[in-house]
């Protein structure tokens, strides 16, 4: 296994986005589709520890500086994350059917 180069953390509003998904999949489908979904997304951000820019970068955060984007395969969900020095902050984990121009129209880094 690679040791990552970056720490990888999330910011509050991920913390909440992360904890609303496992919510939403607990009371629509089941526990195990709740926990299995939630390990999904962890691995995933722990992943964005080893070469972090191999994802593009978000051309709607543009402004804001560093911001990525991890697109998922197996669920409908996109990792929005920086790059700051040797950490990856995770911003917002959102539903990829989400109007992110609305979202981020809102955005404060």
């Amino acid at each position: 296994m690679n040791t990552p180069d970056f720490e990888v953390g999330l910011s509050v509003r991920a913390r909440r986005d992360l904890r609303e998904i496992a919510r939403y999949y607990a009371d629509t489908v089941s526990e195990s589709v709740a926990n299995k979904n939630y390990d999904r997304l962890i691995e995933a951000m722990e992943s964005l520890g080893t070469r972090p820019e191999r994802y593009p970068p978000e051309p709607l955060l543009a402004q804001f500086g560093n911001y990525r984007v991890l697109r998922l395969r197996k669920l409908p969900y996109e990792i929005f994350y920086k790059i700051s020095g040797n950490a990856v902050i995770v911003v917002r984990i959102i539903h990829s059917k989400r109007n992110l121009k609305r979202i981020f129209g809102r955005f404060k880094p």
